[in-house]
């Protein structure tokens, strides 16, 4: 978005952690993820001291700032009345989800990406991969089995372009299937190991 919109355009990344399935008695308590990106040409890393202020594509330190009376401090630029319009349309739009109930989570888009690619995205990962095993109720399931059965049938609810987009566009999605990978041969590995048998394939049945 910074790369191809406009620099006078104001960015808002958002992310409601939930879906039609998971909020379907309402929004109360469902977590919904913000980050202010760029208000009037500032862009707002929460990852930084202070913002930056963006010119085309280069990017400088704002260093003009002041205190104000409660010890906080502020950039000059904020006191334009662009900025100060881009607050307001900002806070009145995250104002509809707070009004609703939602967990307002203010998160850096980089941290939010490392977190969904170990919750959310392991999350589809694992459903659908269980669902590629034809997984299906029987006479003794346990309540484990039974969660597992529903994880099934919650995350293949979905259109396979959106697990896929959780895949393709963050960048930590690949660490975490290594990871998963590299969890499953450990852990058969120690079986095997139990029965003094070499690491092979199992019998696909």
């Amino acid at each position: 978005l910074l790369d191809n919109l406009p620099k006078e355009c104001d960015c808002l990344c958002t992310h409601p952690m939930f879906g039609p399935d998971s909020a379907a008695a309402g929004w109360q308590g469902q977590t919904f993820v913000y980050e202010r990106t760029r208000i009037d040409g500032v862009l707002v890393d929460d990852s930084q001291s202070s913002p930056r202020v963006s010119h085309g594509q280069n990017f400088t330190s704002d260093t003009s700032t002041f205190m104000d009376e409660n010890g906080i401090m502020h950039a000059v630029h904020e006191l334009t009345e662009a900025h100060v319009e881009g607050m307001d349309r900002i806070s009145r739009f995250l104002s509809i989800w707070e009004e609703e109930g939602c967990q307002m989570v203010r998160m850096s888009c980089s941290e939010h990406d490392e977190y969904a690619a170990n919750s959310q995205f392991i999350t589809h990962l694992t459903g659908r991969i269980l669902g590629a095993q034809g997984l299906k109720a029987t006479p003794v399931d346990t309540m484990g089995f039974k969660n597992l059965l529903r994880l099934i049938e919650t995350t293949n609810a979905d259109s396979f372009e959106l697990f896929y987009g959780l895949y393709k566009y963050n960048s930590n999605s690949g660490y975490t299937i290594g990871r998963l990978r590299g969890a499953l041969d450990d852990v058969v590995g120690e079986l095997l190991q139990r029965d003094g048998i070499a690491p092979g394939v199992f019998d696909r049945r």
